[in-house]
């Protein structure tokens, strides 16, 4: 999952603009390095019902930000057996398209709203 946005802003800036933004989120920073225009975070559980969702960002500012997703969430391995074993957690590269509307997607409008407008096709 990969979001790409334009950047008018000096790097070390947006960064920290959009660890801010990431931190009100409920994202939890594991590296921040700003002289490198880069961020990561630990995985950030969303839980509805039906299962946990784990979504993990990197951010990568040059002369665009790129903000790239991993996902986890549980899925079913069985249909009989105690509660723990019925769900798994499974690594996605991409998550199903609902998810991502419910998670990853959800970054879209307030980076707009910091000025960073989303780049809908790249190269």
């Amino acid at each position: 999952m990969v979001l790409h946005f334009s950047n008018n802003k000096v790097n070390e800036v947006a960064l920290y603009d959009i660890r801010v933004l990431l931190e009100k989120k409920g994202y939890k920073i594991l590296e921040y390095a700003p002289e490198e225009s880069f961020l990561f975070t630990d995985f950030n559980e969303y839980n509805w019902g039906g299962g946990r969702r784990f979504i993990s960002l990197s951010v990568q500012i040059n002369d665009k930000i790129t903000i790239t997703g991993t996902g986890k969430m549980d899925v079913p391995v069985a249909s009989i057996g105690k509660k723990s074993e019925l769900q798994k957690i499974k690594e996605f590269d991409r998550l199903p398209y609902n998810i991502q509307k419910k998670t990853f997607l959800t970054l879209i409008e307030p980076l707009d709203s910091l000025g960073f407008k989303q780049i809908k096709h790249w190269p």
